[in-house]
C-alpha cells in the first residue's frame, strides 16, 4: 500500500514561528552604535520570569521595570545582563511609553492562553462540562 502525504519530518525552517513560539508584537531597539536588539515575550520567557519570582504590578511598575526590561531581551538575547542592557535602555527616548508597551507585551501570552477565540461563536455551547 502506498503512503500518502509527507514522508519526512518537517525541518526547523519549515516550521513557522507562531503560536507559543512567537507573539504578535516585537520591539527593535538600537544602541548608540546602531546595533539592533529585538525585545519580545513568549510563553516560555513569561513562565521563566514568573518562576523566578517576577510579578507585574502596574501600580508599581517602576519597582519591577529592570526585570521586565531584562526579560524582554531574554527571548532573542539570552546572554545579555543588566550591565549590558542598561546603557541601551537609557539611550531610548520616551522610556515611560516603551515600558507600558513592554508591560502589555508581557501580558499577551497569558491573555492568549486564557482568552477565547474571537472568531468562534460566543453563544455556542462550551466544549467542556463540569462533572460532580
Amino acid at each position: 500500500m502506498r503512503q500518502t502525504g509527507p514522508t519526512r519530518k518537517p525541518k526547523k525552517q519549515d516550521i513557522k514561528k507562531e503560536g507559543k513560539n512567537r507573539m504578535a508584537k516585537q520591539i527593535v531597539l538600537k544602541d548608540a552604535a546602531g546595533n539592533k536588539y529585538t525585545l519580545e515575550f513568549n510563553r516560555e520567557t513569561v513562565d521563566r520570569m514568573q518562576r523566578n519570582g517576577f510579578v507585574l504590578d502596574t501600580e508599581r511598575l517602576y519597582m519591577s521595570a529592570k526585570d521586565l526590561i531584562t526579560g524582554a531581551f531574554r527571548m532573542h538575547h539570552r546572554k545579555l545582563d543588566w550591565t549590558f542592557i542598561e546603557p541601551i535602555w537609557m539611550n531610548q527616548n520616551k522610556r515611560d511609553e516603551l515600558l507600558k508597551v513592554l508591560a502589555e507585551m508581557f501580558m499577551e501570552p497569558t491573555i492568549t492562553l486564557m482568552g477565547t477565540d474571537d472568531e468562534g461563536d460566543k453563544n455556542a455551547d462550551p466544549t467542556w462540562e463540569i462533572v460532580e
